[in-house]
Formats: C-alpha cells, sequence, structure tokens
C-alpha cells in the first residue's frame, strides 16, 4: 500500500541507518521530533502528531523548537551528541532532549524527545513554596520569642536590679521598707519564671518526651481552660507507637485550634478527643461558637503558624485535615495513619 505524499514518514531523511530505525520512536510515549540540518520537520511520531498539530506547517517557527537549531549548531560544533533543555509551551513544561548525530554516508540527523514535565515542575515549585512559608513561619516565631524575652523577662530583671540596688541601700536604715521590697522582688521572680515556663512550654512541651501525648494534651487543656475561662472537656486514650514529628503535629493541632476557639469562635464550650482506629489516629477539637469561613486554612493568629501550617504538617505525614463548621459550632479533626493497634 503507497502512503499519501504528505505523509510525515518515520525516519524518512535517514532510511538507511538500521540502528536508527531501531529506535522505534512511534513507539515512544513522549512526542518525538526529527528535522533536517534545514530545521524542516522530518518526522513526527504520532504523540507528536497529537499534541502539536501545527508543528509540521511551522517546523521551527512553532514556539516549541524555539532555538533548537542554535542548540544543534552547538552540538555540532563541540562534537557532542546531546543536550537537554526544558521549553514551556501551552501552559505545559516540555524537557527536551536533543540529540545530534552525523552518519557515514554524511547524512545528519536531529531528534528530539518531548517529556513533558509540567507536573513535576508544578510539585517542585510547590515544595519551594512550602519551603519558603516555613522558614517564614520559622523567623516569625523566632521574632515573637525575642520579644517576649525582651519586654516579659528582660524587664522583670531590669525591674529587679532596681529592687536589689535599692535594697542594699536601705539594708541598715530601713529595715520594714527592705522586707516589702524583698517580697516584691520575690514576688516579680515568680512571675518571671513561669512566664519563662510557659514560653518555653509552647516552644516544646516537655510532657510530650515524659508522659506522652494523652496526658500532655490533657495537661494543656486544663491549662488553657484555666488561663482563658474556656470550659473544654478532654476525652483522651492512651496512644502509643507515634513517633516525635507525629506527636508534635498532633499537640500544634489542640494548640493552634483552641487558640482559634478562644480568639474568634465566641464559644462557651470546647471538646477535645484523642481517638485511635486500627489504621489512624485523631485528634478532633470541637466548639459551640459561631462558625468560621469557607478558607479556615488562610486564617492566622498571633500564636503559632496558623491552620494552614498545620494542613501542610498533616499532608507531609500522611494525613489530613478535615473540617465541618456552622452557625452552631466548628470541628476539626487532624487525622494521621498509623501501624500500630491500640
Amino acid at each position: 500500500m503507497t502512503q499519501p505524499d504528505n505523509e510525515v514518514k518515520p525516519g524518512s531523511f535517514a532510511n538507511a541507518d538500521p540502528a536508527h530505525l531501531a529506535t522505534f520512536p512511534e513507539l515512544n510515549p513522549n512526542a518525538v521530533i526529527e528535522l533536517d540540518m534545514n530545521g524542516r520537520v522530518a518526522y513526527l511520531n504520532p504523540e507528536a502528531q497529537n499534541r502539536f498539530p501545527l508543528l509540521l506547517a511551522e517546523g521551527v517557527d512553532h514556539p516549541l523548537m524555539e532555538g533548537i537549531m542554535t542548540t544543534v549548531e552547538m552540538l555540532r560544533s563541540e562534537g557532542r551528541e546531546s543536550a537537554s533543555r526544558e521549553v514551556e509551551f501551552a501552559n505545559a513544561i516540555f524537557e527536551q532532549k536533543v540529540c545530534y548525530a552525523a552518519l557515514p554516508d554524511e547524512t545528519e540527523i536531529v531528534r528530539v524527545y518531548n517529556h513533558d514535565v509540567t507536573a513535576n515542575r508544578r510539585a517542585e515549585r510547590a515544595l519551594h513554596e512550602l519551603a519558603r512559608r516555613v522558614v517564614d513561619a520559622q523567623e516569625e516565631e523566632r521574632r515573637r520569642i525575642s520579644r517576649e524575652l525582651h519586654d516579659e523577662a528582660g524587664q522583670a530583671l531590669a525591674a529587679l536590679k532596681i529592687s536589689l540596688n535599692l535594697l542594699r541601700n536601705d539594708a541598715d536604715d530601713n529595715p520594714e521598707i527592705v522586707r516589702a521590697n524583698l517580697t516584691d522582688a520575690i514576688n516579680l521572680v515568680d512571675v518571671t519564671r513561669e512566664r519563662i515556663r510557659m514560653l518555653a512550654h509552647d516552644l516544646r512541651p516537655p510532657a510530650l518526651d515524659a508522659l506522652g501525648l494523652n496526658d500532655t494534651l490533657e495537661d494543656f487543656c486544663m491549662t488553657f481552660a484555666s488561663r482563658t475561662r474556656l470550659p473544654i472537656e478532654y476525652r483522651g486514650a492512651e496512644i502509643s507507637g507515634l513517633d516525635d514529628a507525629q506527636e508534635i503535629c498532633l499537640y500544634r493541632l489542640v494548640q493552634e485550634a483552641l487558640t482559634n476557639v478562644a480568639v474568634h469562635a465566641n464559644a462557651t464550650q470546647a471538646t477535645v478527643d484523642l481517638v485511635r482506629s486500627e489504621s489512624e489516629v485523631a485528634v478532633r477539637v470541637a466548639d459551640n461558637g459561631i462558625g468560621i469561613g469557607p478558607e479556615p486554612g488562610i486564617r492566622k493568629t498571633g500564636e503559632g503558624i496558623g491552620l494552614m501550617g498545620i494542613r501542610e504538617r498533616l499532608e507531609m505525614l500522611g494525613g489530613r485535615l478535615e473540617l465541618t463548621s456552622s452557625e452552631q459550632g466548628t470541628t476539626l479533626t487532624g487525622v494521621l495513619p498509623s501501624e500500630s493497634r491500640p
């Protein structure tokens, strides 16, 4: 059967080379293009014909082929066989491998393989963006700690130094004043120690290492309820088999979620549940407040990195964040996979 004259034939300008024909470009799932040294398209495999229908007519003027002959000339002059480059076309990114060969019969072959790497590049960009946000969050946390230390501990210690200097001056002449000032200084030390203890606890609760997740969450809920006067019911279970990253992730979720409840929800009560199934561990925080908007992950508070950061932490550990919200309240659930049984 005779092929039509306008059909683009495989290897049409190199059909004398068995090795060239043996590569079977028509079976390649990527778009394969062959050119002559004048920049004319000599062959498009089926994927190239389907993906780039105007390529045959436009040749090297097609956006996909911009600069291709410059690359070919570079290979030719340097005696190299191939080079790689990236090209963007029609909202897609292609990694091109440009191959050049001079055959014994003086025929020169240019073959261009186009591998669609759009998904890979977008994933890489998303990872870069995530890494940038993590770094930003870390810097924000450092700024917060610096402010806390300067404003709370720094000022308290400065006041303590002034009190001690006054005590030294009054030690002999005014014993009653000395006693009163000593009492004030001791109280100031107690307040400062407690503030530093809370700051350290917010950074990394020591109880996680000593007591485990369940007792740590229960202690946090009691402390948070006392601090904010928000009634919190904690219902937990002893959980074993979680690694450090999983435990701190679930702890941060409760920390962030309860902060949001106290600041934004106008709630009169909240519940925190730590539960486990055969394959998952979940923390659920529910309140009876006014609900939140359709993009809860974007809202940030002054504490931590916000729910978006929690979502990203969960997803990096193979988990997920689930949220339901209405005018009757909000339920936020963080779920992580777990191989261990209860």
